[in-house]
């Protein structure tokens, strides 16, 4: 009897746990808060809540910006990519992680994308750790992401971010910049964990890659590569060899 007791305590603890898990990501079901209005676009469509201004600010920009981005990555038309702001900082976080993300201390997050939709905090509201333009400019490279997803859904976290970092015209590099930072290994850049991505120097490196292979394999090289990610067909040469040559070429950057 003390065995099955036992054995229902464990059951119902699970349960609960369960329950616990599918309760916390009831916020990311739908992107869309009630009310929502729609700003359609020729290259995107912006979802906002009420501030209305700074959404139409975004979606000016935005959909301007796109039109080239699209093109280089070899779009003639517009996909199916939506923006959705949010008023506060907390809900465009629970949309992702659910209703612990606000709990978690995030001040830096006001961006991210699931698959081709963009979720962005409203840049009227845009917490202690950013200004109005940091999260309007950001929108750029959350909509990089959600174009490259359409060529490539499971593309690797370094291909993509290098994209989005590359042309969304992040911040330049320095070869100053190794007397402070240290060029990722092989294996972080084969790590799809973005904290390690984040902490290991992927945001100050990774544009440097795709520089790399645009310069030397060319345009059309670098747009098979992210469908299909197979070095030794579109660049012949493992990948392994191809990290290799981005070293040196980050250890004689000309700046």
């Amino acid at each position: 009897m003390k065995t099955k007791k036992g054995f229902v305590i464990i059951l119902l603890g699970i349960g609960f746990l369960l329950g616990g898990f599918i309760i916390n990501f009831i916020p990311t079901w739908n992107l869309k808060t009630t009310g929502m209005n729609l700003l359609r676009g020729d290259w995107i469509n912006v979802y906002y809540e009420t501030e209305q201004d700074a959404a139409q600010d975004v979606f000016a920009y935005a959909d301007a910006e796109t039109a080239s981005i699209a093109e280089r990555l070899g779009f003639g038309e517009k996909q199916s990519v939506n923006v959705y702001i949010y008023d506060d900082q907390s809900t465009m976080q629970t949309k992702k992680y659910g209703f612990a993300a606000p709990l978690l201390g995030l001040d830096w997050y006001i961006g991210d994308n699931i698959g081709t939709e963009v979720i962005l905090t409203s840049p009227a509201n845009p917490g202690e750790a950013h200004s109005y333009d940091d999260i309007k400019y950001a929108v750029m490279h959350e909509i990089v992401h959600a174009y490259v997803s359409v060529i490539n859904k499971d593309v690797d976290l370094w291909l993509t971010e290098g994209m989005a970092l590359y042309l969304s015209n992040g911040e330049p590099f320095y070869k100053e910049y190794l007397e402070y930072y240290t060029i990722p290994t092989y294996d972080i850049i084969n790590s799809n964990n973005p904290l390690t991505f984040s902490h290991s120097g992927g945001y100050t490196f990774a544009h440097t890659y795709i520089e790399y292979l645009d310069k030397t394999y060319g345009w059309d090289e670098v747009l098979r590569l992210i469908a299909s990610e197979d070095y030794e067909q579109c660049l012949k040469k493992p990948k392994k060899e191809v990290y290799e040559e981005w070293v040196q070429y980050i250890e004689n950057y000309y700046q």
